[in-house]
C-alpha cells in the first residue's frame, strides 16, 4: 500500500482519503479515481489528490475486518460493519456470560500495531444488545500476510469470543435458617433459569443436612444449595462436614469475587453442593450466573478473576455517613522516607565447583528464597532482585514474591553493574537503598530493619546518612546508601570494592555493629556453605534447648 499525496496523472485507481470537489460534483472519501475523473480534475485545476493505492497483496479495510470478525465472533455475538475509521463494534446477541481466553486475545493484540481488539473482561455477565468491545484497524488495508498470520493466531481453538446463554438447571434448596416461602424461592432462583426440584427446611445439624442432600440427589438435583443463617467458616463447620458425610469432596472455601462471601463448594459424581448464608444471596449473583451458563471457572483459578469483578451496582455505591465517620483517610503517602532493598543475585558462584550457591539449600529452601523472604519481612518499601547467571532458574523461584526483577545481561563485568541496575529501577520516591548480597542468609529481616531504622532516625538531617555494618570495627556489607550518593556508586571502577568510598563520607556514616560474626557471613565455597549450615544447626539446637530449659520441660 502506498499512501499520501499523488500527482494527478498517477492517481488512477487511487482511493481518496480526503474529499475532492470538481466539475460541480463531490468525490467523497473512499472514491476510487478512474481515468474519466482525471480529466474533470484537470479542468478544475487540481494537480494532486490525497489517497491510498492498494497493491496486489493489500486487503481493503472492510474485507480485512470481515475476515477477522468471522474468526473472532462465536456463539451469540453480533457486530456492526466497520465505519470509515476502521472501527467495528461488537454486541451480545443473547443474555449470558461473555467468555474468552486472555492469552489468545493477547496473542492477537501483540501481532500487529495495526490491529486492536478491545473488549470487556472475560466472564462478564451481559444482556442482549450490550456493548462488548471494538475491533479497530488503524490502516485502510492490511497486508495479506499480516492478515493471514493474525487469523492463524486465533483460529486453532474455535472462535475467540463467545456468549454462553442461560440454560435450565435442576436445583435443590435446603434451608437451615430462616425459611422462605417456596413461591418466593422459585422467583429468586428462577431469575437464573433454575428449576427447584427439591426443597426442605432442615435442622442445622450434620445428620439432617446429610439426609436432605441425599434426598435431593435422588430427586435429580444437579446443584444443591444449603442456605444457613451464618456462612461456613472452616472445613470443620457443620455444612462442610455434612457434605463430606455424603462422600462429597470439598473443592474450595469462600467466594472471592465482588464483595466476597463465605461459601463452601463440594462435588459428588451426581451433583455440586454449595453452602452459604442466605444473607449473602445477592453477593453470589455472578456465581449463580456462571452456574446457569456452564461457565463457572476452575475453582482453583478464581483468584484470576477478582479484578473487574465489582458489579455495576457496587460501582455506583457512595460512602454513607456512618462509613464516613468510621473511615481512615490515607491522603498522600509520604514520598520522603521510602527505602528499597537491592538484592544482588547475578554472580557466577565460581568457587562452588559448578554449582550456583544461591540455589543451594539453607534451612529447607534455596538460599535466594530465604534472603528474599527476609527482605520482604524487613519493612522495606521496595525489593529489587538483580539476576544474571542462571537467571531463568532464579526468576522462576521469584514468581511467588512481589519483587521487581531486573536482569544484568553483562553480569560477567562485575558486581557494580548489578548495583547500578538495581538502584536504577527504584522508584523516584526511594530515598535510600540497602545493597544486599544474596549470599548472606544469616543477615535476616531484623538486621535489615535495624539498619533502615537507623537511616530513618536521621531522615531530616541536611545530609542523609550512610549506614554500614561492622564486625569488631571492620566495615562489612550490606550498606544502605542515600539517594544523593547513588551517582557516587555509579562512578566507582568495576574492579574496585564498594567500601572504600565510605572513607569520603565518615561525617555522616552510621556504623551498625553486629556482635554475632555468623550474621555477616557471606558464602563463597562449598566448604563455607557446609560450615555455615553446621553452625546454624548448632545455634538452632542451642536455642531450642534454652527455650525448653526456661519453660521447665
Amino acid at each position: 500500500m502506498k499512501a499520501g499525496e499523488f500527482p494527478l496523472y498517477e492517481a488512477t485507481e487511487v482511493e481518496l482519503t480526503a474529499p475532492v470537489i470538481a466539475g460541480g460534483h463531490r468525490y467523497d472519501v473512499g472514491t476510487i479515481i478512474q481515468s474519466d475523473d482525471i480529466a474533470v480534475f484537470r479542468h478544475a485545476g487540481i494537480r494532486s489528490v490525497q489517497g491510498v493505492f492498494y497493491e496486489v497483496n493489500d486487503v481493503p479495510l472492510k474485507t480485512a475486518s470481515d475476515i477477522l470478525l468471522r474468526s473472532l465472533c462465536g456463539d451469540f455475538l453480533c457486530y456492526v460493519e466497520p465505519n470509515s475509521n476502521g472501527l467495528c463494534s461488537l454486541y451480545a446477541d443473547e443474555d449470558g456470560v461473555f467468555v474468552y481466553e486472555p492469552e489468545r486475545l493477547n496473542r492477537l493484540n501483540e501481532h500487529s500495531e495495526n490491529i486492536l481488539l478491545s473488549v470487556l473482561p472475560p466472564y462478564t455477565t451481559v444482556y442482549k444488545g450490550q456493548y462488548l468491545g471494538t475491533l479497530k484497524l488503524f490502516s485502510s488495508c492490511l497486508n495479506e500476510k499480516v492478515l493471514n498470520d493474525a487469523v492463524t493466531k486465533i483460529s486453532g481453538m474455535g472462535a475467540l469470543l463467545k456468549i454462553f446463554p442461560y440454560k435450565l438447571k435442576k436445583i435443590a434448596v435446603i434451608q437451615t435458617g430462616a425459611e422462605t416461602d417456596i413461591t418466593e424461592l422459585r422467583r429468586r432462583y428462577g431469575v437464573y433459569g433454575f428449576s427447584i426440584v427439591y426443597h426442605n427446611h432442615s435442622e442445622h445439624s450434620c445428620e439432617e443436612i446429610e439426609k436432605h442432600v441425599r434426598l435431593a440427589i435422588e430427586n435429580g438435583s444437579q446443584y444443591i444449595f444449603v442456605e444457613s443463617d451464618y456462612p461456613p467458616v472452616s472445613r470443620d463447620d457443620i455444612v462442610p462436614k455434612a457434605f463430606t458425610e455424603t462422600s462429597a469432596v470439598i473443592d474450595r472455601m469462600n467466594w472471592p469475587l465482588g464483595e466476597g462471601a463465605g461459601v463452601v463448594f463440594a462435588s459428588r459424581k451426581e451433583a455440586k453442593l454449595i453452602g452459604f448464608s442466605w444473607n449473602d444471596f445477592k453477593k453470589l449473583d455472578n456465581l449463580f450466573r456462571f452456574i446457569s451458563t456452564d461457565t463457572l471457572p476452575d475453582l482453583t483459578q478464581l483468584h484470576l478473576f477478582v479484578p473487574n469483578s465489582i458489579s455495576i451496582e457496587q460501582r455506583l455505591k457512595k460512602m454513607s455517613p456512618f462509613e464516613e465517620e468510621k473511615s481512615v483517610h490515607v491522603g498522600q503517602l509520604s514520598d520522603s522516607d521510602k527505602i528499597g532493598i537491592v538484592i544482588l543475585a547475578a554472580g557466577e558462584s565460581r568457587r562452588m565447583a559448578g554449582k550456583n550457591k544461591l540455589l543451594e539449600d539453607v534451612g529447607g529452601q534455596p538460599m535466594i528464597q530465604h534472603v528474599v523472604e527476609q527482605a520482604l519481612m524487613s519493612g522495606a518499601d521496595y525489593v529489587v532482585v538483580v539476576t544474571g547467571h542462571q537467571s531463568r532458574h532464579i526468576e522462576k523461584l521469584m514468581e511467588p514474591y512481589d519483587v521487581k526483577i531486573v536482569k544484568n545481561a553483562d553480569y560477567l563485568s562485575g558486581i557494580l553493574g548489578s548495583v547500578r541496575l538495581g538502584i536504577g529501577v527504584l522508584p523516584p520516591d526511594a530515598v535510600g537503598a540497602l545493597i544486599m548480597p544474596a549470599d548472606m542468609p544469616a543477615f535476616e529481616a531484623k538486621y535489615m530493619a535495624d539498619m533502615m531504622n537507623d537511616f530513618r532516625a536521621r531522615i531530616h538531617d541536611k545530609q542523609l546518612p550512610v549506614v554500614a555494618c561492622a564486625d569488631n570495627g571492620f566495615l562489612h556489607n550490606p550498606v544502605l546508601w542515600p539517594r544523593n550518593l547513588f551517582n557516587d556508586i555509579k562512578i566507582i571502577p568495576e574492579d574496585s570494592y564498594m567500601l572504600p568510598i565510605l572513607v569520603e563520607h565518615t561525617d555522616y556514616l552510621i556504623v551498625h555493629e553486629i556482635e554475632d560474626p555468623l550474621v555477616l557471613t557471606d558464602i563463597n565455597s562449598r566448604g563455607e556453605l557446609e560450615e555455615f549450615v553446621r553452625k546454624m544447626d548448632y545455634v538452632g539446637r542451642a536455642e531450642a534447648d534454652l527455650e525448653k530449659l526456661l519453660s521447665g520441660n
